[in-house]
């Protein structure tokens, strides 16, 4: 069945108005019919609600609830990415890998090697990335979207994980026998735990850049014997931090 994320102010009183871009997805690409067929729509709380369509108000289609119910459980711990800013194609694949595997937040930076130093997104470009995450949210049947944080520079990057239970930097010169394990992801009782893993740039990071994120309490993690791109790298850490801690 097919899940849609929606704003909380599109369900009122038992009725659901989808926004007219899903309105146009559900009818021409999905072709589902009103009175015949149902979806899931989930309001970013972790409810779900099984809606039946039932007509159309204009150019938005309608629905009534007729169910709701508790959505997939997130993982007792969060991870926030940390990647560099790069060309759109690689942000989107990021993104997109990402949202599907767990990450429960993203933190872009730019560093010293990072290919784009430019901070500033216009909005076209940031509701281009929120649908991306919000697409890979639906099909991996998440119930909560991640959060895509602002950019900010290196060190305010590092500054602003510090309440991060465990901070975690993967640098191609560490030793290999600093392999990420599952002893190195331990958050202790700690309540709404987060895990930050913070990848470089495609020309990797300076020693000194290295070096300060120890300062803020990040430790070098290898992810392997093979150098991997930016975005493989992202994707591998989050897969392997997910699979050692839910």
């Amino acid at each position: 069945m097919q899940h849609f994320f929606l704003d909380p102010d599109s369900i009122q009183n038992g009725v659901v108005t989808f926004p007219e871009g899903i309105s146009r997805q559900i009818k021409n690409v999905l072709r589902l019919k009103p009175k015949t067929d149902a979806v899931i729509v989930l309001d970013n709380s972790g409810w779900e609600y099984l809606v039946q369509l039932t007509g159309n108000n204009g150019k938005s289609i309608i629905g009534e609830i007729t169910g709701k119910q508790l959505g997939r459980p997130e993982p007792k711990v969060g991870l926030r990415l940390c990647y560099s800013l790069t060309r759109r194609e690689k942000m989107e694949t990021i993104l997109q890998k990402a949202t599907e595997i767990g990450a429960t937040s993203f933190q872009p930076y730019f560093s010293s090697r990072s290919l784009v130093q430019e901070s500033r997104q216009n909005s076209a470009r940031q509701e281009r990335l929120d649908t991306i995450m919000r697409e890979a949210a639906e099909q991996s049947m998440r119930s909560r979207l991640p959060v895509l944080k602002p950019v900010l520079t290196f060190e305010e990057m590092l500054a602003d994980a510090e309440d991060c239970a465990v901070k975690l930097i993967a640098w191609e010169s560490t030793a290999i026998v600093r392999q990420i394990c599952a002893n190195m992801l331990s958050v202790g009782d700690r309540e709404n735990a987060e895990i930050a893993l913070l990848i470089g740039p495609e020309g990797g990071f300076s020693s000194d850049e290295v070096s300060l994120a120890e300062k803020y309490g990040f430790q070098q993690i290898s992810l392997g014997t093979n150098i991997l791109r930016m975005e493989t790298a992202c994707i591998a850490g989050c897969a392997i931090i997910r699979h050692l801690c839910q």
